[in-house]
């Protein structure tokens, strides 16, 4: 945990917890109340393992809550959102490095963790994942699929955490957007249907691409992409800053 003034002149490390002795990579942490957080990470031999955390408002106390193993073959790439009050929404690389999207309920205090259903939305890969929400039960996430290309799939998720397909590598129907390279994204929402990813592409250039995805997300759309970074474009982190403008931060040459 760190402090940081108004202005940010001064940063300050307040504590620091090790959760994962042997491994704790491919992290994804969220919010779920005022004071308690759910982390999914591929902990020791890539095992897939979400733990609950509580965090005191001055940053002095990270406590462990409750921890569960919902991937035991594989749980990399993890991207984690959270759906409703309890419900929970995990984009992952599970079995035999395939996409697999997981909900799970957790109680506001952290003190459970149950898994409610399991998609295998891509049979072939799913790596370098972003989930995000589309509407109040639309999803769509952004990955690196098969022969390593960029793809867009979407879901419905209902407040019961039942995971259904809409257009997916599954069903045969999703958006191959990227037929070289589709590594190391980050989606955003733009407004009430566009959509913007940062993501590696062709030769590992950092591409930014957009697209429009309809509310019930039957429909995917390409709307333009711009090349930044005409070297190398790794580990891509992209956030609003105002209405029309965004910072990226990515490893570059």
């Amino acid at each position: 945990t760190f402090t940081m003034s108004a202005d940010g002149e001064t940063i300050t490390k307040v504590a620091a917890f090790e959760f994962a002795p042997n491994n704790g990579q491919h992290n994804s942490l969220v919010q779920v109340d005022s004071d308690t957080y759910a982390l999914a990470f591929a902990a020791a031999e890539n095992v897939g393992r979400i733990t609950t955390f509580t965090i005191s408002a001055d940053g002095e106390t990270i406590t462990s809550v409750r921890s569960l193993i919902h991937a035991p073959n594989n749980g990399e790439h993890n991207s984690l959102v959270q759906v409703d009050s309890d419900t929970y929404a995990l984009a992952y690389e599970g079995n035999n490095n395939d996409g697999w999207i997981s909900t799970f309920t957790i109680p506001a205090d952290g003190s459970s963790i149950t898994k409610v259903d399991t998609l295998e939305h891509d049979t072939e890969r799913g790596t370098h994942n972003s989930l995000v929400q589309v509407d109040s039960d639309t999803y769509a996430l952004a990955y690196r699929g098969d022969n390593f290309d960029g793809f867009i799939s979407t879901f419905t998720i209902d407040s019961d955490g039942n995971i259904t397909a809409v257009k997916t590598q599954s069903e045969g129907n999703n958006l191959e957007h990227d037929t070289d390279n589709g590594s190391n994204n980050s989606l955003v929402q733009v407004d009430s249907d566009t959509y913007a990813l940062a993501y590696r592409g062709t030769d590992d250039d950092g591409f930014i691409s957009t697209f429009t995805i309809s509310d019930d997300g039957e429909t995917i759309t390409k709307v333009a992409t711009l090349e930044h970074d005409t070297d190398n474009a790794e580990r891509n982190s992209l956030v609003q800053v105002d209405s029309d403008t965004y910072a990226l931060a990515y490893r570059g040459t």
